[in-house]
């Protein structure tokens, strides 16, 4: 494992964070602007519902795998849709979250970004998120809730891999 990048971020930072990423992967992955997109998105999420106004990215390779991962230490998806949906549980909620137009805002044009994050994975990358006790793995496209997380996480860890075969 190689860590390539990692750097906290918040409302200030992210615009030179998404730079940074974007400057270390140009040339060395297809799909860059849709990859950010997604990168993004994840940490959007973070700023805007974690309730920690922020987060970390980090960026490693992993055999011949590129990982990308935003984590924050937020409420997590769980107790944020519990706003808007009070007798939620969390299979439910990373169900609904990722089935797009579902927002904590209640706005049904909102809500449509991490089902655009799913959407990625048909490029060839895996999607794996965590949070409260459940996971949620995403592969080409399609996504299912699976038991138990693989560690009991505070807020949510979204990892998105896909093939590097230049590390």
């Amino acid at each position: 494992m190689s860590i390539l990048y990692r750097s906290r971020f918040n409302a200030d930072t992210i615009g030179s964070v998404m730079i940074e990423i974007g400057d270390l992967l140009e040339g060395r992955v297809d799909n860059k602007r849709q990859l950010l997109n997604a990168v993004r998105e994840l940490a959007d999420n973070s700023l805007y519902h974690s309730g920690e106004g922020g987060g970390w990215c980090s960026v490693e390779t992993i055999d011949n795998q590129l990982a990308i991962t935003v984590q924050d230490r937020g409420e997590g998806i769980h107790q944020s849709l519990r706003r808007l949906y009070a007798d939620i549980d969390e299979r439910q909620a990373l169900r609904f979250a990722f089935g797009g137009g579902v927002s904590v805002t209640g706005d049904p044009v909102r809500g449509l970004g991490l089902k655009l994050v799913l959407d990625y994975t048909q490029k060839g990358a895996t999607l794996l998120l965590e949070t409260g006790g459940v996971a949620f793995v995403g592969i080409d496209g399609k996504g299912q809730v699976i038991g138990k997380s693989t560690q009991r996480v505070e807020g949510v860890v979204a990892t998105l891999c896909l093939p590097f075969p230049c590390c």
